[in-house]
């Protein structure tokens, strides 16, 4: 019986605090100028790291791989571990999201964290960026992302496309039943 009621509380207090971090993010994120922590999971998450993986074994040298707006990092820790070669940069602005991808990438050497706003971040050594934006975000992010990658970079990004960058590719869901992923490029 003990067992069942520390359950339910343990249970009860991680809803609690889900929900208070929820609203701190969604008044950090200043109601959508930035977005607010959403992981990105399941298929489209799948669908992500496949097309990463597949630039990133075809590469004849190192790449760098820039997540904006990294949140726990659920993009760039798999890769790190599966490439150790190739180096990977996760650009946050929420001080309790890095604290996590710090914990998580404690062992891996190959990978950095920076604590800051992504539009202030250049992306010009970039090969592969990975973004998960908000409508609101398209142009902005669009434009700075047209104006820092090379030819050659990957931008792979989750729900919209980036404006002012050109589609590869789409992957959407079957039934559209999911979130659709697109590989861009300048």
């Amino acid at each position: 019986m003990e067992y069942f009621v520390f359950l339910i509380l343990l249970i009860g207090y991680a809803a609690l605090f889900y929900v208070i971090y929820s609203v701190y993010s969604l008044l950090k994120g200043r109601f959508g100028v930035f977005a607010p922590y959403v992981p990105s999971v399941g298929k489209s998450k799948k669908n992500m790291l496949d097309l990463a993986r597949a630039e990133l074994l075809q590469a004849e040298k190192q790449m760098t791989v820039i997540d904006l707006g990294s949140g726990s990092g659920s993009l760039l820790l798999p890769l790190a571990k599966e490439f150790p070669d190739h180096r990977f940069i996760g650009i946050e602005y929420d001080w309790i999201l890095i604290l996590v991808s710090l914990f998580r990438s404690r062992k891996l050497k190959n990978i950095e964290w920076h604590k800051q706003n992504f539009m202030n971040y250049s992306c010009e050594k970039a090969d592969i960026v990975f973004c998960y934006l908000l409508k609101t975000m398209q142009e902005r992010v669009g434009l700075k992302l047209a104006r820092e990658i090379s030819d050659s970079c990957v931008v792979i990004t989750e729900l919209y496309p980036v404006n002012h960058l050109r589609l590869v590719k789409a992957v959407k869901p079957a039934f559209n039943l999911g979130i659709p992923v697109y590989k861009m490029r300048k």
